[in-house]
């Protein structure tokens, strides 16, 4: 059984290099600083993730963009679709351990539009490992009594959000200059493209 946290107690936790699990508007999602390379570690080791696959991130804000050529296209879908369930994938940050861009040196990031999630993140005052709260090729857990049954061991507390989507973000970016769609998602992949092309026609 998952230990019970209330937001305090998990912020708490993710500071002194904890892995929680918190809602987002996707999905529950395993978390944890993106920066601590032993984190990160062990919320693969918990999920089973293989080597090799890059993870995403939650931002605080899409400040947190600032790393970025501030006239890439990319920060008009930021901007418009942002917070909610879009995942642009971007030139990693600084400091990032490898095994998050699998040695890519790119990374998929949003801001999410779950109070809780965003609260989080924003106490916590940089980037986090959001990845669903279940073992790798498992489905995504809408509900606490998914996130206990997924056999997560080692994980250092749950934080309660009620009954969330149970699907994956849309995830986009840039493919030489081309705007691609890596991975379908709750966000229309016909919305994001409408807002690109009035982006680049004007």
């Amino acid at each position: 059984m998952i230990t019970a946290l209330d937001e305090a107690t998990a912020i708490s936790r993710l500071k002194c290099g904890g892995v929680v699990i918190v809602p987002t508007e996707t999905s529950y999602a395993l978390m944890c600083i993106a920066t601590d390379s032993a984190a990160v570690a062990r919320l693969m080791a918990i999920k089973h993730r293989p080597s090799g696959r890059p993870l995403p991130l939650l931002l605080p804000s899409i400040a947190t963009l600032e790393h970025l050529d501030p006239e890439t296209p990319l920060l008009v879908l930021a901007e418009a679709f942002w917070p909610g369930p879009l995942t642009l994938v971007v030139p990693a940050y600084p400091g990032l351990c490898a095994a998050l861009t699998a040695e890519t040196n790119m990374i998929g990031v949003r801001v999410s539009a779950h109070p809780v999630a965003q609260r989080i993140v924003v106490a916590v005052g940089q980037p986090l490992v959001a990845t669903s709260a279940n073992r790798s090729g498992e489905p995504a857990p809408a509900t606490v009594d998914d996130c206990q049954l997924a056999g997560l061991l080692g994980v250092d507390g749950l934080v309660d959000g009620g009954p969330v989507a149970g699907e994956a973000s849309t995830v986009m970016g840039l493919v030489d200059g081309q705007l691609v769609m890596f991975q379908p998602g709750r966000l229309a992949e016909a919305r994001v493209r409408e807002v690109w092309l009035k982006a680049r026609a004007g």
